[in-house]
């Protein structure tokens, strides 16, 4: 997924959510044996890339 830039002077308004961002995304991933790679693109905005198997490979804690 690619985020462009922002598009204007100031951020945009807060999405309604449990406030866990990356983090909690990252986490779920790595729940179901998935891995997540996130970074800043050159034009300004962000990727966040996952990989998650096909089948589920291990029970939540």
């Amino acid at each position: 997924m690619d985020n462009g830039p922002p598009a204007g002077p100031r951020p945009a308004e807060p999405l309604p959510g449990g406030g866990l961002g990356l983090l909690g995304l990252r986490e779920r991933v790595s729940l179901l044996g998935g891995r997540i790679c996130t970074s800043p693109s050159p034009e300004g905005g962000f990727t966040v890339t996952a990989q998650v198997p096909a089948e589920h490979v291990g029970e939540p804690a």
